[in-house]
């Protein structure tokens, strides 16, 4: 578990993060979204002491990082920056395994992790292990990032705008390496965005921050459907959608027939998404039951994440 304790963090009289507390569990995918300045880059570089706090305490698993060898902490937290932030004069191989090689893994042991991490993220090892940094796309040095943040299984996972800088295909294939690597793996991941789409497609919790404040933390779902305040409201705008309805879902491909025992508030299809969402907020369930179609908090979250793509395309 991560904990911020009143972290505050000055420069030259500005509020970086002015007084922010949060917890963050053990396990979870929680996004740190909000425009750019707002403090959350900062706030996820306090965590590995890449920032120290004016005041404040950070603490990982209830020891203040401040008391732990930095170089020790390091080593044990993975971290993607916006680029793949490739030594140009190592191969692949040698990138992806500067961690392991600092830790002293035996060459066999290391070879296989290595491997098996790069057939995760899409990338044949006997394709890609020889070459350079310069030989590679943009979406796949990323790749390679992700690699070497996480092949000495570290515990937690920090990922600072990983996939801003990519095109819009490339993003959305990373994004679902992420879900994909999360739910197969025993690790934490903290991960930064100013992109709503991103947050709402990746998180188990989203933390709003403006201005180096907390705005809202909750869930994909609390978010849309009981914004905190205007400002939260305002920063999702895009995704209170009323014009999109369920119908529009449906036509898109989401939901399933349903099934005998289904449970579900009926809804139809004039409906828009953002009644949606508050029937998801305010129910016991997390499915409602739209022209004899089953569709889940999951295919909100999905849907909202498609419309990236959509808009991408114009």
């Amino acid at each position: 578990m991560i904990e911020l304790i009143n972290v505050n963090k000055e420069y030259q009289d500005q509020h970086a993060l002015d007084h922010l507390s949060l917890t963050i569990n053990d396990g979870e995918l929680f996004v740190l979204v909000g425009p750019s300045g707002s403090g959350k880059t900062t706030l996820l570089k306090t965590i590995n002491r890449l920032v120290v706090p004016t005041s404040g305490q950070v603490k990982i698993d209830g020891k203040d990082v401040a008391d732990t060898n930095v170089q020790e902490l390091r080593r044990e937290i993975g971290y993607v920056l916006q680029t793949g932030a490739l030594f140009p004069n190592m191969t692949v191989a040698e990138n992806a395994s500067v961690q392991l090689d600092n830790l002293k893994w035996p060459v066999e042991k290391k070879r296989v992790r290595i491997a098996e991490l790069m057939t995760a993220v899409g990338l044949d090892p006997d394709h890609f292990l020889g070459r350079m940094p310069s030989e590679l796309s943009g979406g796949e040095a990323q790749r390679v990032g992700i690699v070497r943040a996480l092949a000495s299984k570290p515990g937690l996972v920090l990922m600072d705008e990983p996939f801003s800088a990519l095109d819009p295909v490339s993003r959305r294939q990373l994004q679902q390496i992420v879900i994909n690597l999360h739910q197969n793996l025993d690790s934490t991941i903290v991960f930064v965005t100013h992109d709503m789409h991103e947050a709402l497609r990746l998180a188990d919790r989203i933390a709003v921050v403006h201005d180096g404040r907390l705005q809202q933390v909750g869930t994909p779902t609390e978010i849309l459907s009981e914004p905190a305040n205007a400002f939260v409201s305002n920063f999702f705008a895009d995704e209170q959608q009323t014009d999109q309805l369920l119908g529009q879902v449906l036509a898109a491909g989401f939901g399933r027939p349903v099934q005998p025992g289904d449970l579900g508030k009926k809804m139809v299809k004039g409906q828009s998404i953002f009644e949606w969402a508050t029937t998801l907020q305010s129910s016991q369930l997390d499915q409602v039951i739209v022209d004899n179609k089953v569709l889940t908090d999951h295919d909100l979250i999905d849907y909202l994440a498609s419309l990236e793509t959509e808009g991408d395309s114009h």
